[in-house]
């Protein structure tokens, strides 16, 4: 019996150069305009940005080459396994392969060990080179169908993981330099997307990257097998491919997060995608998030609960006549799925419950001396929010819901 594909009712959440909206309707909020360059070996590698702002960014200016028409969709299917053959595979293997029993989708990758500069740091990590037609149908449902994700792959661009890209400081359009034992190559950052559940690489290229960094053909292989053979099918691999590493992978669980003690907000079940990024029950989503226009600042998304306060707050800024301490362009977003910091072995942010928002980020650098009017900071602890930049480590842009606060006591 064949496997029904996942379902299409995900909110679709990756962020690509090209084209970056709200989560929830579409994509995640685009990063905000980056203030400097920093060099890295040579390179110029834009300042880390944070991840979330309103509008959709303009196209991306200068792709590596023209981006190739792609689906609008595609059938999903749940990756079985992932095959690491530590060699180069021939044609007579992968033909082989491809006449597996109750096999439904099989990508050809090449795995290969990288080193990644960016502006915040630089890391060790294992990279995958994929083509984007075979290798987007095994991806999470809301990467395989940003399209834009695929189309910036087919144009040359690196796609980053979430949590990786956090971690180098990395800006969509921006450039990461890549190092490998057979040489290095700037690819340009055509967007942040999980590329599986858990996470199979922390950066996937084409092969026009990779023959840059000295790979050629295949060296491994992702595969979905119908149910009634997955259970066979590393028997079968194994014989095949001597002395492969096998990867049995299984849907991910859902999973429910709660605030704890006597909080007003509704529990939510979401699915964690293992790079900092989750995908929220869109029931919960269509009932507690609303849109809102934070006046001459940016059109966001936040829970309903937090809303009246925000508007109060900013009411009251622009009457003390501070309105002007904001700045449009670094707005930071309200609502963003995901972990602190985007890192998964973090508890959830405040951003998943839509009760936290980021104002001047640059100004505002996580750890960074805070920039943030006092007085601004004053008016918002009235209206009932907790300041970053109180913390041990300042959070100077970040401001939270921490108590319901009528308009009369405001």
């Amino acid at each position: 019996m064949t496997r029904a594909p996942l379902s299409a009712t995900l909110a679709l959440v990756a962020c690509v150069a090209s084209a970056c909206a709200a989560p929830g309707s579409g994509l995640p909020e685009r990063p905000a305009e980056v203030p400097t360059e920093t060099i890295v070996a040579g390179v110029a590698v834009p300042a880390p940005v944070t991840n979330s702002a309103a509008a959709p960014v303009s196209p991306a200016t200068t792709p590596t080459t023209t981006p190739t028409p792609l689906p609008a969709s595609v059938e999903v299917l749940q990756p079985d396994y992932v095959v690491d053959a530590g060699t180069e595979l021939d044609d007579e293997v992968l033909a082989k392969v491809e006449q597996l029993p109750g096999l439904e989708a099989v990508a050809r990758v090449a795995s290969v060990d990288v080193t990644l500069s960016g502006p915040r740091d630089v890391v060790q990590e294992r990279v995958m080179v994929v083509g984007p037609n075979d290798f987007r149908p095994l991806t999470p449902e809301v990467t395989a169908q940003a399209v834009g994700v695929w189309e910036r792959l087919a144009a040359g661009d690196a796609v980053v993981r979430h949590d990786i890209a956090a971690a180098l400081g990395l800006e969509l359009g921006g450039n990461i330099l890549l190092t490998t034992d057979e040489g290095s190559r700037v690819a340009r950052v055509g967007a942040f997307a999980a590329n599986g559940t858990p996470p199979v690489a922390a950066v996937l290229l084409p092969w026009s990257v990779g023959a840059d960094l000295g790979v050629q053909r295949p060296n491994g292989l992702v595969l979905a097998i119908d149910d009634e053979q997955v259970e066979a099918a590393p028997a079968v691999l194994g014989d095949l491919l001597v002395g492969a590493s096998v990867e049995r992978r299984r849907p991910p669980q859902q999973q429910t997060a709660t605030t704890g003690g006597s909080s007003r907000l509704e529990p939510f079940n979401y699915t964690d995608l293992g790079d900092g990024q989750i995908i929220i029950d869109p029931a919960w989503v269509q009932r507690y998030i609303r849109t809102v226009e934070l006046p001459g600042i940016a059109t966001t998304r936040c829970h309903e609960i937090m809303i009246p306060q925000l508007l109060a707050a900013l009411d009251e800024v622009r009457a003390a006549g501070l309105y002007d301490h904001f700045k449009p362009e670094q707005f930071g977003g309200c609502w963003v799925a995901r972990h602190i910091d985007w890192d998964p072995s973090k508890p959830l942010s405040n951003h998943a419950w839509g009760i936290a928002v980021d104002f001047n980020t640059h100004d505002n650098w996580l750890g960074d001396e805070p920039q943030m009017d006092r007085r601004i900071v004053a008016i918002f602890e009235k209206w009932g929010f907790a300041w970053g930049g109180h913390w041990r480590r300042p959070d100077g842009m970040h401001f939270e819901l921490e108590r319901i606060v009528r308009p009369a006591d405001g």
